[in-house]
């Protein structure tokens, strides 16, 4: 191995390990940090990863329960790779999960308990840097010390998640989802700051339970990151404040409307020079409706190299 693919290797893996950020979303506020770090074209990456949540509603809030409670395993697989889009970097990932959930809440005075398991939604995302961050080989990579970057995304999840409509709780949304976003990323010596802003738009669910019409307004999301790098190592301080996502069945708002902050940390280590883990965890910090839910996570990532 030559000492340019030695520098080469090591800011690869930690850019695959933020493309590859742990839990799909298993609420539309997820927090992603150095999402948009670039990494020379014709890399491969693939990961799986778990996390568990517990707390406050996952499920859909526009449902008629209280005092709801959910405990959730989520395994998933994750594929992507980077290419260049008219000279600039690029970055396409496909999340797959899978849901293992115990609920309960409260439904008209009762007591209920529910347990779900089976495929959630996929995701996609296409990422392309703008400014900061030409695609470049894996040669000129080696040589790339980063400055500020300004990127924008788009995030889609396709209705492929398990759903009945004749069921009160379905781990699938019946639906299309999509959240364009702007990042910047900024590194200051052995530091990075961080930030995206982005909207989350969706589409109608026609087959919602009671044969209802389900309809969500806009969720706006602001993140923001602290990473500091030390080697083979990362820590980043997360931060993510989202407003909006009120849902309306048959026309009738169902108060479900959000505004909810979270913090959390993230912590990453190269294993080898392909290989790359990842822990997380956040928590609600303030929720005025919505879900209050506690996460820890854990990823592995790997990556492979082909072209120049």
């Amino acid at each position: 191995m030559t000492g340019r693919r030695t520098g080469f290797i090591p800011r690869t893996i930690l850019a695959i390990a933020a493309i590859l950020a742990g839990l799909p979303p298993v609420s539309a506020q997820e927090m992603q940090p150095r999402a948009y770090l670039p990494s020379p074209v014709g890399v491969g990456f693939a990961g799986i990863s778990y996390s568990y949540n517990a707390g406050g509603l996952l499920f859909d809030p526009s449902l008629p329960i209280t005092d709801g409670h959910v405990s959730a395993s989520l395994p998933t697989l994750s594929v992507g790779g980077t290419f260049a889009t008219f000279g600039r970097t690029s970055q396409f990932l496909t999340v797959m999960p899978y849901a293992i959930a115990n609920l309960s809440g409260t439904l008209d005075g009762e007591s209920q308990f529910r347990y779900r398991s089976g495929l959630t939604d996929m995701t996609f995302r296409y990422s392309v840097n703008l400014l900061g961050a030409p695609a470049m080989h894996r040669r000129d990579f080696a040589k790339y010390r980063q400055k500020t970057i300004v990127g924008v995304s788009l995030t889609a999840t396709a209705p492929t998640g398990q759903y009945d409509p004749k069921l009160l709780i379905n781990i699938g949304t019946n639906r299309w989802a999509f959240k364009p976003e702007v990042g910047i990323s900024r590194a200051l010596g052995k530091w990075a700051l961080e930030g995206a802003f982005g909207v989350w738009l969706y589409t109608t669910n026609t087959q919602f339970y009671g044969n209802s019409t389900r309809t969500q307004n806009p969720l706006w999301s602001w993140q923001a990151h602290v990473v500091r790098l030390l080697g083979r190592h990362w820590f980043a301080y997360d931060f993510t404040y989202f407003r909006g996502g009120d849902t309306l069945v048959n026309g009738q708002t169902s108060n479900s409307y959000q505004a909810n902050t979270r913090m959390g940390l993230t912590y990453g280590l190269r294993v080898t020079p392909r290989q790359a883990i990842r822990f997380s965890y956040f928590k609600g910090v303030t929720t005025r409706i919505g879900s209050d839910i506690s996460s820890v996570g854990v990823a592995y990532q790997v990556i492979w190299a082909t072209g120049r």
